[in-house]
């Protein structure tokens, strides 16, 4: 595994602080550090080149009909967050390594970033990440909706347009479980403020990271036990151990934000996610 930096608060970077959240420039900051980190489509040499040429072109007619909204904007700096600290804090462990995915499938396959996971085989896994800010029950609704068809089918998530340094590998992933994750906007303001501050210690020791991992593991279990088939059964339950087993060496404590709104949510959803069978 690479060394990671480990962050530390300095009193010089303190007196550049604000005490308020420029939405305007945490945005600009979260839409370059996306683009700075997601997959580029370029790199595939292996697909067709037209090919390529269309989906880029469908994601740029896709990015004309997405509206700078509210929940849009703070999806992004949430989404850009988690990108980072998801990794250098250790989020989901010291093991994980989180990609970005290409806008393609960011748009198409509704698969914003995926954890890749490495144990002491050198072994792999992925669990593939829809982040989320809105806590009416619409949107989580579909995503759920579309859970259950990818589960019902056997398919799982595919991922087009896949890269891992690590593994040394550049094609397309198939059959990865996938999951939403998300935190009220108030949540992302106080996020926000932080990592415009530079309060990367602070943010190594947030109890989001806590709540994200509840929000994975209660949707893990869910999937499952609504899986019929013995294979798609068996991921569920790999992953949901190896996120069990992250949980329980944190020291952090989400109790904190268990009220939060996207959260509650996502457990409603759950609570009634096997009835249409």
């Amino acid at each position: 595994m690479e060394h990671r930096p480990v962050y530390k608060d300095t009193a010089h970077e303190r007196q550049f602080e604000k005490s308020y959240l420029d939405i305007e420039a945490a945005h600009q900051k979260a839409r370059e550090s996306l683009a700075a980190s997601e997959i580029d489509p370029s790199i595939f040499t292996k697909y067709d080149p037209a090919m390529i040429e269309r989906d880029q072109r469908e994601v740029t007619r896709l990015e004309g009909l997405f509206e700078q909204t509210p929940s849009k904007i703070y999806g992004d700096i949430l989404e850009a967050i988690i990108c980072e600290h998801g990794e250098l804090s250790d989020w989901f462990g010291p093991e994980a390594q989180v990609i970005k995915t290409a806008r393609f499938d960011d748009y198409i396959n509704k698969i914003d970033m995926v954890v890749e996971f490495e144990d002491e085989t050198q072994r792999f896994s992925h669990l593939a990440l829809g982040v989320d800010v809105t806590f009416g029950s619409h949107d989580l609704q579909k995503k759920f909706d579309a859970i259950r068809a990818k589960i019902d089918s056997g398919t799982l998530g595919d991922i087009k347009y896949f890269h891992s340094d690590r593994q040394h590998f550049t094609g397309e992933k198939r059959r990865v479980p996938q999951v939403v994750i998300g935190a009220e906007i108030e949540r992302v303001k106080e996020l926000g403020l932080l990592w415009m501050n530079r309060r990367n210690g602070e943010l190594g020791r947030h109890p989001i990271q806590d709540l994200i991992l509840n929000e994975i593991a209660l949707q893990l279990e869910t999937f499952a036990a609504y899986a019929t088939a013995l294979d798609i059964k068996k991921i569920y339950e790999q992953e949901l151990e190896r996120v069990r087993a992250i949980m329980q060496s944190k020291s952090t404590d989400a109790a904190a934000l268990k009220d939060d709104r996207v959260f509650a949510e996502i457990r409603r959803q759950l609570e009634s996610f096997g009835e249409s069978r």
